[in-house]
């Protein structure tokens, strides 16, 4: 038999020779994921928080409504009848600002620092009870976040990976090596759009995808603009 002169001909000897191989590039494969209720970050995201790995919203200044995202994810959770847990580096969450049904979904950590923020993280990471996890630490201040070593991030991507569980780190500044995605949020809001009410303030939220889900080696996406 001569030998393939070209990569067609290879091909076609593989196939008769081992016609149980598969040739070719590998098929994409859909990532599921976890809606937000904000339609915006659920379209800059393609469709929601990733699961088997971890998810950074940049909460860019004062007011970026990175809260009012924390606040809508948990009502959706609520509504779709899931559990979801809120670990707050800060202790700073508006509890008067959801519903008692919906807070009955909530398993809220207050902590007193991001170390302990990041313990109580790994814990639940580790008990796989909860599909989505949400880490707050756009409060906590910056010398705190210099300690976290990187190796934190990396070994809660291993631990998504393995369980399928999302999680969801806010911060005020890009710090997450090992995220899926990255997405900064800004609004510069004020307290005239907080009076108006949650589907106000979310309207005024700008998305920008800083690392989109199919980046490769962790390189950084080209940033592009939602909502």
């Amino acid at each position: 038999m001569r030998n393939p002169t070209s990569v067609v001909e290879l091909r076609r000897l593989l196939r008769e020779r081992l016609p149980q191989a598969r040739l070719g590039l590998p098929e994409p494969r859909s990532t599921p994921v976890v809606p937000t209720g904000v339609p915006a970050l659920d379209g800059a995201l393609g469709g929601g928080i990733p699961q088997g790995g971890l998810t950074e919203l940049v909460g860019t200044g004062p007011g970026s409504g990175s809260v009012q995202v924390l606040h809508a994810i948990v009502r959706r959770a609520a509504a779709d009848g899931r559990f979801v847990a809120l670990v707050d580096g800060a202790d700073s969450l508006d509890v008067d600002a959801l519903e008692p049904d919906e807070l009955a979904r909530l398993l809220w950590v207050r902590c007193r620092d991001a170390a302990e923020a990041l313990k109580a993280t790994d814990l639940i990471l580790r008990d796989r009870n909860f599909p989505l996890v949400l880490l707050d630490l756009k409060a906590n201040p910056a010398f705190q976040l210099r300690r976290v070593s990187a190796s934190v991030w990396h070994r809660f991507g291993r631990l998504l990976s393995h369980h399928g569980s999302a999680l969801l780190v806010v911060t005020p500044s890009s710090m997450t090596g090992a995220a899926l995605a990255r997405v900064r949020v800004a609004a510069g809001l004020g307290l005239d759009a907080l009076d108006a009410g949650p589907a106000a303030a979310l309207a005024s939220v700008r998305f920008e995808v800083l690392r989109a889900v199919e980046a490769v080696d962790g390189a950084e996406s080209d940033a592009k603009q939602a909502g």
